[in-house]
Parts: structure tokens; C-alpha cells; sequence
């Protein structure tokens, strides 16, 4: 290596580490000065490290680390569970005094695994790509943004992007095969798949007969059981999503508070993660007892639907919602306002107007932002396989804890506060962790009535 070489990646070096753990913003002109860089040389370098994400600019002077530097900070850090599973079901879970300190339980298992590179070359082309997207389904806002956020990734690099081609399979496994076998006859490249049931044999199967015959699969959001098919996955750590809000709760809650958990698509794989690891926690805590798990497809109707019928059963409300989403934790609210009385402390983040109505009415709420941006991310990453460059076998996005002010815990710090996270210029229905795609849609008036 060269020495004007190894000078950049020292400066780069000092650039990348010049930030603290919370990710606080920093003035260019101190992150030069502390790495003793001229302004000259500087600024071209921070331009550089933006237009790659490694960096990101939050305002005129002003920089934090990006999505790029997140991602190799958050990737070793998933533990392991087995997906090839149906959630959860509980009747009731208390558990036995002398359970695990919240705070113990809040730690992350190293795997190394996970921050393992892949060779691309045997993928490399030398044509613009042609990218199918076999997604899940557009059954929700959270999905609808996912697809936005990988458009306008789309059409940022259209010079190197001949065809992007999407089919929708409505959560329907089969659905998807037979797509998946369309956008291999339209000679696609590179196939990025984002699975409807993590159970479906018959799709398992299927992408793992296209990966043994050379065709590279790139999943986001939501894998097969079977990541050996992958090149590489583009996602956020669900356990984390899980564990953090069950921790709040936990911390939150006095002793024999009843909980119900509303989860998201049955057989989807983040919804088996969140709710595995956050009923880890809550069965491990002498202080909550779960009353009932529903299953909400991850849609305000279902939220809505869920907390009908549990009423119904039980007769009276919970001390707490368990939600590992704000798409179904906007409905759960809105069935407790509708009977009037205290609502009960919630979890669950992502929704724009999730945050409108907890914050309108003064809920305790924590959210963990499941980052629609990483569909953006899956289109860089699917760029780097077809271009030969070695990417992550896993590459989280940063998944940001947002609450009010006033209510974190020992063990639950907010990243954001959410009176400065919501936006009340935008629809109900809007993401906000799209990334800049967001930025796109017009303002409108605010729908619906809080």
C-alpha cells in the first residue's frame, strides 16, 4: 500500500471514530481539526464519505455517522433463533421470583458470522443490472415504503440500472414462486426476495435450486429459514426490536401488571423474532404476567380487531400493549378510545400516526423504527454483488429507540425524542424511517381524526 494511501485510510479512520456512542452530530470544522486535516483535503474527504454513506449530513456544518457506519456497528450483534417456527402461543406466563434482571437480559450475543464478508466476483457483469424484487406484499404502509425507499434508490443509480422489476404476492408463498419463475424468464441478474412465510417448504426450497444454479439472491426485511441461499440480507435486528420494548415494559410496569402482545403477519420472520425475544423478557420478570398473544397481520384493522376480541374475553383492559409495530399499535389505541377510560401504556413504533395519537393524548409509549430505508440499502448492496465487490453475509440498518421525554428507563435510552420525530406535516400512514425517499411525497393535511 502506498503511502498517500495509507494517509487516507488514517485520516478516514480518524473521521469514523471521532463520534460518540449516542451517534451526537459534529461541526466539520472540529472532526478536521482533531484529525489534523486541512480544510483543503477535509471537505472533499467528508463529501466523499457522505456520497458513500459512510457519513451523513443532518444539517448546513453538521455530521453524524451514516447508514454504512451504522450497519458495522449494529451486524455481529443478532442472536440466534429458529425461524422455521409458528409464533408463540400463551395463555397465561408468569414468571418465578429471582427471574434475570431486565437490565442483565438486555444483552446482545456476539457473532462473528455475522460480520463475515462475501466474494462476488463470480457474479460480476458487465452490463447495466437487471434487479427483480419478489416482495411480500403491499399490505401495509411499512411495506409500500420499503418499495419507495428502493425506487429512489432505483433512480439514483439509473445509469447502472437497465430493469427493476417488482411483483407482489400478497403474502401467499405460492403466489410468489410463480413470480419468482417470471422474473427469471425476463433474464434478471440478480433476484432480491422479501419472503412471505418463512415456513413455506415448497419457497425454501425453490431459492435454494436457484442459488445452486448461480443465480444471486439478495433478501431484505424478511429471509427464508434457510439463509444459505443468500448471498447476503439486509435487515435490523428484530430481537433487539423485541427485547428493547419488553425491557421498557418490564422497567416500566409495577409488580402483576397484565400484558397482551400483539404481533405482526403469522409465519413472517421479524414478527417471530420480536415477539420470541420480547416474551424472553416478559416471562423472565416477576413483575408482568402475558395474558394473551394475537396475531394482527400488521395492519390498524387488525390492531383494532385483536384488542376487540381480548377485551371481550377478558372482560377488562391490561396494564400494557406489547406491540412489535406501530401499524397495529395505532388500531389497538384507537379501540381503547373508543370505550373511553385510561389507554394502557403501548410499544410499537414506525407509523407516523402511531406517533400522532400517543403523543396527542399523552401515552407512555417506547418505539423501535423498523428502518423502511433498508430497502434502499438492498439496492446498493445488489449493485455491489453485480459489480464483483464483496459485500456483508449480513447488513443491519440502525434501528433508532424513540419515546417522549420523560420516560426512559435504567436500561432504555431514547435516541430521538419523539416530539422532535413525528411529523405532523405528513399523513397518517407515512413511515418515518424511509430515509430520504420520504422527503419525496408532498405535505398534505393531516388524515384522519387523532
Amino acid at each position: 500500500m502506498s503511502d498517500p494511501q495509507r494517509s487516507n485510510i488514517t485520516r478516514i479512520a480518524q473521521l469514523l471514530g471521532a463520534f460518540d456512542a449516542r451517534n451526537t452530530p459534529r461541526r466539520s470544522r472540529d472532526l478536521l481539526q482533531e484529525a489534523g486535516i486541512s480544510q483543503a483535503t477535509g471537505f472533499g474527504l467528508l463529501r466523499a464519505l457522505v456520497a458513500a454513506g459512510w457519513l451523513e449530513r443532518v444539517d448546513h456544518g453538521l455530521f453524524c455517522l451514516g447508514a454504512r457506519a451504522a450497519g458495522l456497528m449494529f451486524a455481529p450483534i443478532e442472536p440466534r433463533i429458529a425461524l422455521g417456527e409458528q409464533p408463540v402461543q400463551v395463555v397465561a406466563v408468569r414468571s418465578t421470583p429471582g427471574g434475570e434482571p431486565a437490565a442483565m437480559l438486555f444483552r446482545d450475543n456476539w457473532r462473528p458470522d455475522l460480520a463475515t464478508s462475501v466474494p462476488t466476483q463470480q457474479f460480476a457483469i458487465d452490463h447495466p443490472a437487471r434487479i427483480g424484487f419478489a416482495n411480500a406484499s403491499l399490505s401495509n404502509p411499512w411495506r409500500r415504503a420499503l418499495l419507495s425507499s428502493m425506487q429512489y434508490a432505483v433512480s439514483r443509480n439509473a445509469d447502472r440500472i437497465e430493469m427493476f422489476d417488482v411483483m407482489t404476492a400478497d403474502d401467499d408463498p405460492a403466489q410468489q414462486i410463480g413470480q419468482i419463475e417470471r422474473l427469471i424468464q425476463a433474464g434478471i441478474d440478480l433476484l432480491i426476495v422479501s419472503c412471505p412465510n418463512v415456513n413455506s417448504a415448497p419457497l425454501n426450497s425453490r431459492l435454494s435450486e436457484l442459488a445452486k444454479a448461480g443465480l444471486p439472491i439478495l433478501a431484505v426485511d424478511r429471509r427464508p429459514s434457510d439463509p444459505s441461499c443468500l448471498v447476503s440480507f439486509v435487515t435490523s435486528s428484530d430481537s433487539r426490536i423485541g427485547r428493547t420494548s419488553a425491557i421498557w415494559l418490564v422497567e416500566r410496569l409495577k409488580p402483576g401488571a397484565r400484558v397482551w402482545m400483539l404481533s405482526g403477519v403469522e409465519g413472517a420472520s421479524p414478527a417471530i423474532r420480536r415477539q420470541a425475544a420480547a416474551l424472553a423478557v416478559l416471562s423472565s420478570s416477576p413483575n408482568v404476567m402475558v395474558e394473551a398473544v394475537a396475531s394482527t397481520d400488521w395492519t390498524a384493522e387488525g390492531g383494532y380487531a385483536a384488542v376487540d376480541r381480548l377485551l371481550e374475553q377478558a372482560g377488562r383492559a391490561p396494564d400494557a400493549v406489547w406491540c412489535d409495530s406501530g401499524l397495529q399499535g395505532l388500531g389497538s389505541i384507537r379501540r381503547f378510545l373508543s370505550q373511553g377510560g385510561t389507554i394502557p401504556v403501548h410499544t410499537g413504533g414506525d407509523l407516523n400516526g402511531m406517533y400522532k395519537l400517543a403523543l396527542h393524548h399523552k401515552l407512555p409509549f417506547v418505539a423501535v423504527d423498523y428502518p423502511a430505508a433498508m430497502g434502499a440499502r438492498a439496492v446498493e448492496i445488489a449493485l455491489d454483488i453485480l459489480s464483483g465487490t464483496p459485500v456483508p453475509r449480513r447488513v443491519e440498518v440502525q434501528a433508532p429507540v424513540i419515546m417522549p421525554r420523560g420516560m426512559e428507563t435504567p436500561s432504555v435510552r431514547a435516541d430521538f425524542w419523539a416530539e422532535m420525530h413525528v411529523r405532523w406535516d405528513l399523513p397518517d400512514d407515512a413511515i418515518l424511517s424511509q430515509g430520504p425517499s420520504l422527503s419525496n411525497r408532498k405535505t398534505q393535511s393531516q388524515v384522519g381524526k387523532l
